[in-house]
């Protein structure tokens, strides 16, 4: 009997699948052929006959921070519903597999938590230089299939031969995928950015060397390629970092490796750390803008009440679970920074007003004696200022429901629900 095919066919797996699948933008007709027994029951078939082939995927160009293009992989709509929950199949089957310093890509961990804990731990080391942050370079492009293979093994090691793992091998030994123009090309993709079960290879590829790294005398974090190192032993082990990826013909990216301080600023996952203080990112701080602006001086035929119901949306309500105030506010402890996020809204909200919007912009400044948050003013801003209140009605200012949140989530909903 193959249990892990049987176990891949549960209802509820599909039922949790097609559901996120609805918010991943899939076609709502290819998924509601996934919901008929009939069309599960071929899969089944084909898969565990040998007869199911995961189809080339086609690549899309990604902007990355620096400017340079991220190549990602993306499956066809029923190949993408399949692989997602091979992938959550995998974190369940093989628990043993992700090591508990690896914390990417698993349920109930977010990227603040992690930064909370870094930020204690740097309080917590003494010395001028305390630790590193590195990144490996093109990490998903660049594992060898053997680790791949691998990976596959230890699990039918444990559960038995899979005709779902043959499926997966045999889409992780091709090479194929089409260009954005269609055109079928050939290359080595790796652990295939964009394929879901890239999250639960790239976590467990590395878990030996997580396991060295966790045993010396420091804190180290690895989330997916980002890795951190504070403590004792930190030159012990980038040592130990580099002479792994070697041995598995794999390197950091030299432009990644930061030495740490714990009075300098450095960039962690989306926030900025500096001892205790915890900010946003320059990347952050600058898709903070754009998105204000959008919903307010850049938007056409706005009213100022339209712009509020706007902003509000982004900032407080989101998709009714989250929104960017619950993924910030609880982490970002820099009230200057705060303050000076929360003087842009209500300025592009006054611009709106006035029509006068040459209101500046928000820097990421790391010399700053407050806080890495600087705002550069327009000539307009004094006298939109001037023009109209110090409060603006229906918006709740970001210091306001974050001091809320602190009070209790409760307190929070219900201001939000007040909007």
């Amino acid at each position: 009997m193959d249990k892990i095919l049987e176990k891949f066919f549960e209802l509820e797996r599909w039922e949790y699948a097609i559901d996120k699948g609805l918010g991943k933008g899939i076609s709502k007709a290819q998924l509601y052929q996934l919901t008929k027994p009939e069309t599960r029951v071929a899969m089944y078939e084909a898969i565990r006959d040998g007869k199911y082939e995961i189809a080339p995927p086609h690549t899309a160009k990604i902007p990355k921070d620096n400017g340079e293009f991220r190549t990602v992989y993306i499956n066809e709509p029923a190949d993408r519903v399949l692989l997602s929950i091979a992938n959550d199949l995998l974190f369940e089957l093989m628990p043993e597999m992700v090591h508990p310093q690896c914390q990417s890509y698993q349920k109930g961990i977010g990227c603040g938590k992690i930064v909370q804990e870094v930020s204690r731990k740097i309080c917590d080391t003494k010395g001028e230089v305390i630790g590193w942050k590195a990144d490996f370079s093109k990490y998903f492009d660049s594992v060898p299939v053997r680790f791949i293979d691998e990976a596959f093994d230890k699990v039918e090691a444990k559960h038995g031969h899979s005709a779902l793992i043959d499926v997966l091998r045999k889409y992780y030994h091709s090479d194929y995928f089409f260009t954005p123009e269609g055109e079928l090309m050939q290359s080595y993709q790796s652990l295939k950015q964009g394929c879901s079960v890239a999250s639960w290879l790239a976590d467990v590829a590395l878990c030996h060397l997580d396991e060295r790294l966790s045993q010396l005398d420091g804190y180290y974090i690895r989330y997916s390629d980002d890795t951190l190192f504070v403590g004792a032993d930190y030159e012990k082990a980038m040592e130990i970092m580099e002479d792994e990826l070697h041995q598995m013909e794999m390197k950091l990216n030299p432009k990644k490796v930061e030495y740490l301080t714990p009075t300098k600023w450095f960039k962690f996952l989306g926030f900025s750390i500096k001892g205790a203080a915890i900010s946003l990112s320059s990347t952050r701080i600058k898709k903070f803008q754009k998105e204000i602006e959008r919903l307010t001086i850049k938007a056409k035929d706005i009213t100022l009440q339209k712009a509020i119901n706007s902003v509000n949306r982004f900032l407080y309500k989101g998709n009714g679970e989250h929104s960017w105030a619950t993924q910030i506010l609880p982490i970002c402890n820099v009230h200057s920074d705060i303050h000076e996020l929360n003087c842009f809204v209500m300025d592009c909200l006054r611009a709106v007003k006035t029509g006068k919007k040459k209101i500046g912009g928000l820097g990421y400044v790391v010399t700053q004696e407050q806080g890495c948050i600087s705002r550069g003013i327009g000539k307009n801003v004094k006298a939109n200022r001037e023009k109209t209140a110090n409060m603006i009605n229906r918006y709740l200012t970001l210091s306001c429901m974050q001091n809320a949140m602190r009070t209790s989530r409760d307190a929070y909903r219900t201001l939000v629900a007040s909007l």
